[in-house]
């Protein structure tokens, strides 16, 4: 289980001190849709894989999170509407 000091150092980790190879690929991520958010938060920290960094074939894309109820549809709709 990841420690919160743990989740903070990897929060604040730039691209270049994470190892491509050890950060998981999107396809290859199998989440399970009948789990409870908390249990699937529980995975996570439990995995000790760091939550904030995703890859997509080559590309390393790095995760923030915020404290709202805004939906990843909601706030993508916003970008879209902006241009």
């Amino acid at each position: 289980m990841l420690t919160r000091e743990e989740l903070l150092r990897m929060r604040n980790m730039s691209f270049e001190e994470v190892n491509p190879e050890e950060i998981p690929d999107l396809k290859d991520m199998d989440i399970d849709v009948t789990k409870s958010k908390r249990e699937k938060i529980l995975g996570v920290l439990e995995s000790g894989r760091n939550p904030y960094f995703i890859k997509t074939g080559n590309v390393v894309v790095k995760i923030g999170f915020a404290s709202t109820s805004r939906t990843i549809e909601e706030a993508l709709e916003s970008l879209v509407q902006m241009k």
